[in-house]
């Protein structure tokens, strides 16, 4: 009676969890559309955190059905070996069969266990290898990355910085030395000296592993000024993300092996999963880091480990060397997770120093703005894969301060940057059909960055769900004067849609995008100076809403 309330309560947990993940899924496409990365990256790992607990929910509730259905094919199993078809193949001279045969055979470790490790360890090399050729070949991901590289900067706060930087000490050289120190140390001894060998083995070898590849692949890291802290080397792949991986995940597997409690398996799943996942989002929040860097660290990595957990499995199994459980784990090495924690905390200010570098931005010299001239700017905005998006509908000629002079004289709100805080309040005044007017804006690209600044103004209706708003970026250029060259998009948000086959809401912009450049120039009280800066044409934006433009862009000298 008590199995089985345990295995009722275990897929209630089940389903409950299911249903979660699926309102998740839901926000996460719904923050993907709004464009708050933090928001989003935090979204992927409670998505991730709640597949774990329901998939270990799901399996220790079917405990029972399982026995059952492995009976079953156990027993249709048996009735097939007497089969006389059967029968004939297994009696042929055909050496591929009786090879292919041998794969499956769960009584010798050469047999399932070992196409089973072969098939996970194999699909966390190709995924290696896949994210390996995008980075050389410089395809669609690499564009990814430096754009979010780029946007990174303009949605850093003071709170998110401190735990980041404590985030990424974890998985430092001197934390990840302290952890090899304190588990090899217990294991030897606890007399276990094969399992601290192995620990400390392959813990090395994949950091050597990782300088390798860095020195093969020499890819460039982000730009300095770009980045919180200095980082030598190259960046392919994260040293960081693979110790993290290799490392905490060798010590989550003993600490697993070594418990029989239920509760404690999944505290320990969940904390090696969310530590890995905010060690590779500290990178990248960093500075140091593409996300390609830390994807690729942590399919290598798995692929380390899945090798190392496999033989250790497999040996334990079928008694190789004489190994045995009791000659590989003991539940002391918890003691490891509070000494690194401590550790962390207390040396992160000594480890990690926080250096912001100023950016000093690019000039390139332009004789004049002309016709002629116009057509060396960048004139096309893009989504984060760098898809073609709606032209530019201004050219500014002047400094920051007087861009932003102009739309604050004239009744324009600048918007505020797309951080947690800020989209969590955009999210709740939308829902209550209220008024932000320094509402953040989904982060548009040109020439892969972000925009610089975002303005926007209240229609008569005078919600959220409706705005004027532009997005202007610093392009590379200045006139013989200094002056800078700015570039500017233009649209109305004239209500929300609920797009693609989930029906996420987003705004919908009016497809008429050269009104609303002349609204603006009207509302700035400047004269419609109109320069042809590409054909007439018809388009699409982010999220697929359709404009019509004549290709034409207002001069406006401040």
């Amino acid at each position: 009676m008590q199995s089985r309330i345990k295995t009722t309560g275990y897929l209630v947990i089940a389903l409950i969890v299911f249903m979660l993940s699926i309102l998740n899924v839901y926000a996460v496409k719904a923050l993907d559309v709004l464009g708050t990365p933090v928001f989003f990256a935090f979204s992927i790992l409670i998505e991730i955190i709640l597949l774990v607990i329901f998939v270990y929910s799901l399996v220790k509730g079917l405990t029972s059905p399982r026995s059952v259905a492995s009976s079953l094919l156990r027993s249709a199993w048996s009735g097939l070996r007497r089969d006389p078809y059967i029968k004939g193949l297994r009696k042929t001279d055909s050496s591929f069969l009786r090879w292919c045969g041998a794969r499956f055979d769960t009584r010798k470790p050469q047999g399932l266990m070992l196409t089973s490790l072969i098939i996970i360890a194999g699909t966390f090399l190709a995924g290696f290898v896949g994210v390996l050729q995008d980075v050389i070949f410089k395809d669609p991901l690499t564009r990814i990355d430096t754009r979010i590289a780029n946007l990174v900067p303009s949605i850093r706060t003071d709170e998110q910085t401190r735990f980041f930087n404590f985030i990424t000490s974890l998985a430092n050289v001197e934390t990840i030395g302290l952890l090899l120190l304190i588990v090899g140390g217990i294991l030897w001894y606890r007399r276990l000296r094969l399992s601290a060998g192995i620990f400390v083995v392959v813990s090395l070898g994949a950091e050597v592993t990782n300088y390798i590849v860095k020195h093969l692949v020499s890819r460039t890291r982000p730009e300095q000024s770009l980045s919180l802290i200095r980082e030598d080397g190259y960046s392919f792949p994260s040293g960081h993300v693979m110790a993290a991986t290799v490392v905490f995940g060798l010590l989550a597997y003993y600490i697993y092996r070594s418990t029989k409690s239920s509760a404690v398996k999944l505290l320990v799943l969940v904390s090696y999963i969310s530590a890995v996942f905010l060690v590779a989002l500290s990178r990248i929040y960093l500075g140091v880091h593409y996300p390609s860097d830390v994807i690729a660290s942590a399919l290598f990595g798995s692929f380390i480990l899945s090798i190392v957990v496999g033989v250790i499995e497999i040996a334990i199994r079928f008694k190789l060397a004489g190994i045995t459980h009791d000659k590989v784990f003991d539940k002391q090495v918890y003691l490891a997770v509070p000494a690194i924690l401590v550790f962390a905390l207390v040396a992160n200010p000594f480890l990690v120093k926080i250096r912001p570098i100023m950016a000093t931005p690019s000039q390139t010299p332009l004789a004049a703005l002309n016709q002629e001239t116009v057509k060396r700017l960048p004139v096309y905005s893009e989504t984060l894969t760098g898809s073609r998006m709606e032209p530019i509908s201004f050219i500014f000629v002047g400094y920051g301060n007087q861009v932003e002079k102009i739309f604050d004289s004239h009744g324009w709100y600048k918007s505020d940057p797309s951080t947690l805080s800020n989209t969590l309040r955009a999210l709740a005044i939308g829902f209550q059909d209220k008024q932000y007017l320094n509402a953040p804006v989904t982060p548009s690209y040109l020439n892969a960055k972000p925009q610089d600044l975002a303005f926007q103004k209240p229609t008569d209706a005078n919600t959220l769900k409706q705005r004027h708003h532009t997005r202007i970026w610093r392009t590379d250029y200045v006139l013989p004067d200094g002056r800078p060259i700015w570039v500017a998009t233009a649209s109305l948000d004239d209500g929300v849609k609920f797009a693609g086959p989930a029906k996420l809401p987003t705004h919908h912009i009016d497809p008429n995008i050269d009104a609303e450049r002349n609204f603006i120039a009207q509302s700035l009280g400047v004269p419609n100076d109109l320069m042809q800066v590409v054909n007439s044409q018809l388009g699409m934006n982010a999220s697929d809403d359709p404009f019509y433009t004549d290709g034409k862009a207002i001069i406006i000298n401040l």
